[in-house]
């Protein structure tokens, strides 16, 4: 068969040989991931089997010529070898792609180049021969263990061919990747299918390694037509052609070189593949420039999200955009937005730290401030300082964990100045990638918190209501009805009196009552009241008898409150200074005491809290004051030492006081006498 070939046909093998050697190194330089490692081995068997082959048809040397042979038969196993390793990386095999898995592989073709080379020793492979101006195989000579070592090429460049045509299906429709994975098919198939047809004797020579002549065009063709490798992942299967996320790739010279059905809802043309990207979807052209990393546009009804990811491995120079139909998500996002711009309920977002991030509308309708002003200040600073520990040991609590949401009701300051109670959830949201902190849900329940104590004071008031007339009310009652038995039969003018004077308690119990109802509501309308003027009203409407009132509260000086609820509290304290704080009653005398008053009238004295106006005023005589274990009693309803008073008046003082929001204090004056300390 030597004389068939003449110097053109080495000479044609040689340069099919070259051009698969100029493949395996434009390949590296392509794409230096590891993946590509076995493609460059598959091009380098080529080489490996043809180059040798071709100076093999015209040497005559025996030696260099068995040289050859066997360089020959190494190319084929590190051809096949290295097609089956790329295909299960271009097929997404990873599993297979493992060191356990590709080990033995590699230790079996490792073993075939040994055994081919060292036939001489054994003759496993094929008997003696000269291998002198012979295109190979010359299977006249060949042993089965050589028939075996066929059967590895083969099967190994059968189950290659075999993972590309399943990638050549899955890619089917798919723009560029189809005809990537066409060519990607057909390159192998050609020389595989000559070899074939030549050992069973179709063909009288074997044409297969001119076959991988059109296996070196063909992948040229992809390369550079269809830019295989350059911009896409050699797993076709990386790409899900069925997410809900559109892709479009373009090239450096921004054509599109792909999309997924996903983009091509979105797009108005259906065969974008080819087109520039300013024709295709000009929106996205800043995406390309660089000016921004994300965008969002108006496009066929839907409201796309774009972003983008440059390819450049100093190779190649491209970009794949992804678009998103965030439509609903837009819509939902404006509804919930919606929802908490209308809510009266403050919502706010708080870092691990108690930084404001985020900060409803409502807290200018419901605090006054504006959010903006919020954002970036400490939840804190707006805390009451009596209740702030409290509050951030428990933000702290929440944010260690393990609880989630915690309850919370704390005095909250208004931008007026005022305090607002308020109350709410807090739910940690940290973990939330939208949320990203500590959401918090409160509500101003001031007014609701003063409606309860209010019902409870009213209860209160209403359950010892109920005691003093079934108690009470009864005693003058009953002496009464005992009298009124011992005048009729004595008709003695005291038995008559002392009918008279139990009516008479009766009807200041009756008259107390009422006030005590009255005083004990909160104020509806609160106006400024000239204080100096109800103390000397209230001063000039009781029998006085020979008492002082010394008066240095300033003229004009004003509070907020209710002018006749405050006469009645003036009246009672002076009443009780009056009637209980002689200078001559013993020690034992006490608020609604039991002595008569004396010949040395007492001295009362109205003036300022330690002389500032801004925090209340006392009302104080020179009498002998209030023991100090009966000060916790004096406020007590019903509370009297007197055989005549009713233990209201200072019961009435107390919830006059409480109604104006102000707080009431006994303790002992300067002079000895009892001293009431109003701090308004």
């Amino acid at each position: 068969m030597t004389q068939e070939f003449t110097t053109l046909h080495a000479l044609s093998l040689v340069l099919i040989g070259l051009l698969n050697l100029a493949l395996a190194v434009v390949v590296l330089r392509t794409r230096t991931k590891a993946d590509i490692l076995p493609l460059s081995a598959f091009f380098a068997g080529i080489a490996l089997w043809t180059i040798p082959q071709g100076f093999l048809l015209v040497e005559t040397d025996p030696t260099v010529g068995f040289a050859l042979a066997k360089t020959v038969d190494s190319g084929a196993v590190i051809m096949s070898t290295g097609l089956f390793h790329f295909a299960l990386s271009y097929a997404g095999r990873q599993h297979w792609l493992s060191l356990r898995r590709l080990g033995p592989l590699y230790l079996v073709t490792t073993g075939w180049i040994v055994l081919t080379w060292t036939n001489p020793a054994h003759g496993l492979m094929h008997d003696p021969i000269q291998f002198t101006e012979v295109l190979l195989p010359v299977e006249a000579y060949q042993n089965p263990t050589y028939w075996l070592y066929v059967l590895y090429n083969w099967g190994l460049s059968a189950g290659g061919i075999y993972l590309f045509f399943l990638e050549y299906l899955d890619a089917r429709g798919s723009g560029v990747y189809h005809k990537q994975a066409r060519l990607v098919v057909l390159a192998p198939l050609i020389p595989g299918f000559a070899n074939v047809l030549a050992h069973n004797e179709v063909t009288e020579l074997n044409y297969s390694v001119w076959g991988f002549g059109l296996t070196g065009l063909l992948i040229v063709i992809a390369l550079y037509q269809y830019r295989w490798l350059d911009l896409v992942p050699i797993a076709r299967d990386t790409v899900i052609e069925g997410m809900r996320d559109g892709y479009l790739v373009v090239d450096d010279e921004r054509r599109v070189v792909d999309r997924n059905p996903a983009a091509q809802s979105l797009l108005d043309d259906e065969n974008v593949v080819g087109k520039p990207i300013d024709t295709v979807l000009p929106e996205c052209l800043p995406l390309l420039e660089g000016s921004v990393q994300e965008l969002t546009f108006d496009r066929n009804d839907a409201i796309v999200d774009a972003s983008v990811s440059v390819v450049d491995d100093d190779q190649t120079a491209g970009a794949v955009l992804t678009l998103r139909d965030v439509t609903e998500q837009r819509r939902a996002e404006k509804r919930f937005q919606a929802l908490i711009e209308n809510v009266s309920d403050v919502v706010t977002v708080v870092d691990e730290d108690g930084t404001i991030t985020y900060t409803s509308p409502s807290i200018e309708t419901v605090l006054g401030y504006r959010p903006e002003d919020r954002i970036g200040e400490s939840l804190f600073r707006v805390v009451h300082n009596d209740d702030r520990p409290a509050a951030i040991e428990e933000f702290n609590t929440l944010c260690e964990g393990p609880r989630m949401e915690t309850r919370f009701e704390y005095r909250v300051r208004h931008r007026d100045g005022s305090w607002l109670v308020f109350e709410g959830i807090a739910v940690d949201l940290r973990d939330n990638d939208i949320v990203g902190g500590v959401v918090i849900n409160s509500r101003d329940v001031t007014e609701r918190n003063d409606r309860e104590r209010e019902l409870e004071r009213t209860n209160r008031r209403l359950d010892e209501f109920a005691g003093v007339i079934s108690h009470d009310l009864r005693t003058p009652l009953g002496i009464a009805r005992t009298y009124v038995r011992f005048a009729e039969s004595s008709t003695s003018q005291e038995d008559f009196q002392a009918i008279r004077d139990a009516h008479d308690r009766m009807e200041a119990m009756i008259t107390n009552l009422l006030t005590m109802a009255r005083a004990g509501t909160t104020l509806e309308d609160p106006s400024p009241i000239e204080l100096e003027s109800v103390a000397t009203d209230a001063w000039a409407g009781l029998k006085t008898e020979d008492a002082t009132l010394e008066c240095e509260l300033d003229d004009g000086w004003t509070v907020l409150g209710d002018r006749d609820q405050l006469l009645h509290v003036f009246e009672n304290l002076f009443q009780n200074s009056v009637e209980h704080g002689s200078t001559a009653s013993p020690e034992g005398g006490d608020a609604e005491g039991s002595l008569d008053l004396s010949t040395s009238p007492v001295t009362v004295r109205v003036s300022r809290l330690d002389g500032d106006a801004d925090r209340g005023f006392v009302v104080e005589d020179d009498g002998v004051g209030i023991p100090t274990d009966q000060r916790e009693f004096v406020f007590e309803r019903g509370h009297t030492t007197s055989q005549s008073g009713t233990g209201f008046g200072l019961a009435i003082v107390r919830d006059v006081v409480e109604a104006h929001g102000w707080e009431i204090e006994v303790c002992e004056g300067a002079d000895g006498g009892a001293r009431f300390e109003i701090s308004t």
